[in-house]
């Protein structure tokens, strides 16, 4: 097990609007992150774990979204029926969505938002840069 600390933002243009994947550690091809959401008042985090070959489709799916303004792009939790998807809509308008935590388990929550495209490409660029140095 490594220890890690990164932080993954979704940058949006709204401070009540957040999306943030803050890694714990890695083992082998697996990361576990802390993922939080924040829609307005509402809220919530719960560890989320993903192989590594994942977060390079979700990041590939992501870029093509932001290409040609449609798609969406899903990151599911290996751990439970958690996941982030992110689905384009008119315009450019980018809509968030997920849930956070198992439902098996009694705690958790689903959450949605809009934002923009531009929040894509940094996005992908932190998930890039952490795999890149997974190994360092």
């Amino acid at each position: 097990m490594k220890e890690v600390t990164k932080i993954i933002e979704l940058q949006t243009n709204d401070a009540s609007k957040k999306l943030l994947f803050a890694t714990r550690y890695s083992v082998q091809i697996n990361f576990t992150f802390d993922l939080t959401a924040k829609s307005g008042d509402f809220s919530g985090t719960s560890h989320f774990c993903v192989q590594t070959d994942e977060i390079e489709a979700f990041c590939n799916a992501l870029m093509k979204m932001h290409v040609s303004l449609s798609g969406s792009a899903r990151l599911g939790d290996n751990d439970s029926d958690g996941f982030v998807n992110l689905e384009m809509q008119e315009r450019g308008h980018l809509k968030v969505s997920g849930q956070i935590g198992d439902s098996h388990e009694g705690h958790y929550i689903t959450f949605e938002f809009l934002t923009d495209q531009t929040c894509i490409p940094p996005f992908v660029s932190d998930f890039k840069a952490l795999l890149n140095n997974q190994d360092n």
